[in-house]
């Protein structure tokens, strides 16, 4: 968990910064991270494949987590595989997804 709250410092100073892409993606990791840890702790296999992560997570019963996960995603895959930019607004969204999401996801524990 420490990694994620790391993860998810960066992502704060990104956005501060201006690095609109870079805090997106922080975003969408700290939010990964979190479910990843929180399942290993339950005894649970990660998947790898993001999408099958948040059919994990919805199908644990945390459907807003899960629509949250699937949200960051897109939102990092745009960041660092597109042409696109992250506008601000878009990664000051991503940010608050994130932390609603490692929210949501500590039932998990």
């Amino acid at each position: 968990m420490e990694k994620a709250r790391s993860l998810l410092k960066e992502a704060e100073l990104d956005l501060k910064a201006k690095c609109y892409n870079k805090a997106a993606s922080a975003a969408y990791f700290a939010a990964r991270m979190t479910a990843d840890c929180l399942l290993e702790a339950r005894g649970l296999q990660v998947p790898r494949r993001d999408d099958k992560l948040a059919n994990l997570v919805e199908h644990l019963g945390l459907r807003e987590a899960a629509s949250l996960l699937r949200d960051l995603y897109n939102t990092r895959k745009r960041a660092d595989y597109s042409s696109l930019e992250v506008a601000g607004e878009e990664a000051a969204e991503a940010l608050e997804k994130a932390k609603r999401a490692m929210e949501l996801l500590k039932a998990l524990t």
